[in-house]
């Protein structure tokens, strides 16, 4: 799924130009600030309809404008298609694809990206919201089902919370809770059960041997190794009649998978608390190496990669052996304000980007 060109305007400092890739390595370099990160989040808006860093759309747009726009052309082995995304302050995002209005979920099917940068680090070090948007940014990727069912259960929670709120009984809206909720959460488990082989392989070829592991905690207890959706519907129902009393006190529904956790252990110990700058770095870039080829595999195509500055914190040799890892990504963006190793440019288009103008060298 090359990305063949994008038109950005009004969008974060970039200036409004258009710019045409490379099919395999594109190379972003310039100062911190430059806006390097703002292309690539650019890219991905574009692709997918939102930030990879769970940024809102008011803060996307340019300073003194009203507005941002992206337009660009994705290439699929059926055809190449034109994508658009624009966003008016105040008003709603509008999508099309060749010039027809759509939804948002409509662009995973033309679209399939993984991004990786320094905000990663705060899936394994920071609160369980980051690792939750991990999750759902991937797997809708991967299950358009999943896409839909996490729409639906988001809007369960926003009424039943409104219900909280104004003493009355959340009750009517828990069948529909528990119903989308027990799909999410199986294929949470799923997802975390084939993301682990990959993920723990590529930590450990990183790092050299250092062992990694992952964990499903859902907020609902059961068995992982149970896949009835009626046994881990009970056990949801269950659960919400013994929290009832702490969500009538706190107004906000505290059961369910919006409150999911992920848990991650290096070398035996908690990585929140334990681990490096080094290895939440190195751990992080894993974990997307990981969605990587399994979204691969599960989709018969090679996700894009958008590469932000991931040789930071990283020392010489685990940065020879991450490179080994994606030298044969059919399309990659690399930001980085150093020089990148030799092997990126042999193939790499690079482009210069100062104060938010993008030079093509």
């Amino acid at each position: 799924m090359p990305i063949e060109t994008i038109t950005t305007t009004n969008f974060r400092n970039l200036e409004s130009c258009t710019v045409r890739f490379g099919p395999r390595a594109n190379v972003l370099y310039g100062g911190n600030g430059s806006g390097k990160t703002n292309l690539l989040e650019a890219i991905f808006t574009l692709c997918l309809g939102r930030s990879q860093r769970g940024a809102a759309d008011p803060v996307l747009v340019k300073a003194q404008t009203d507005f941002y726009r992206l337009e660009g052309e994705v290439t699929t082995p059926a055809c190449t298609h034109k994508l658009a995304v624009a966003y008016q302050a105040g008003g709603r995002k509008r999508i099309t694809i060749d010039t027809v209005p759509a939804r948002a979920s409509e662009l995973y099917e033309y679209s399939c990206l993984v991004a990786a940068g320094p905000e990663d680090s705060e899936i394994l070090s920071g609160p369980p919201a980051a690792r939750r948007l991990f999750l759902d940014l991937y797997l809708a990727q991967l299950s358009s089902r999943y896409l839909a069912d996490l729409s639906d259960y988001q809007r369960v929670v926003m009424q039943r919370n409104a219900a909280l709120r104004s003493d009355m009984s959340p009750e009517p809206f828990d069948p529909l809770l528990v119903e989308y909720g027990v799909k999410i959460m199986l294929e949470r488990a799923a997802f975390l059960n084939n993301l682990s082989v990959q993920t723990t392989q590529a930590y450990s070829w990183i790092t050299g041997g250092e062992p990694l592991r992952i964990t499903y905690e859902p907020k609902v207890p059961f068995d992982l190794g149970v896949t009835q959706a009626d046994t881990i519907a009970a056990a949801f129902r269950s659960e919400l009649a013994r929290q009832s009393g702490r969500e009538h006190a706190a107004q906000v529904s505290l059961v369910g998978p919006h409150r999911d956790e992920v848990a991650f252990e290096i070398c035996g110990f908690p990585a929140r608390t334990h681990g490096s700058q080094g290895q939440w770095r190195a751990a992080a870039v894993a974990l997307k190496l990981g969605v990587y080829e399994l979204l691969k595999e599960k989709r018969g195509e090679q996700p894009v990669l958008l590469l932000d500055e991931i040789f930071a914190e990283l020392d010489s040799e685990r940065s020879n052996r991450l490179v080994e890892s994606f030298l044969d990504a059919d399309q990659l963006f690399l930001t980085t304000a150093v020089e990148p190793p030799d092997a990126l440019f042999e193939s790499a288009r690079r482009f210069r980007i100062v104060a938010g103008k993008v030079m093509e060298n």
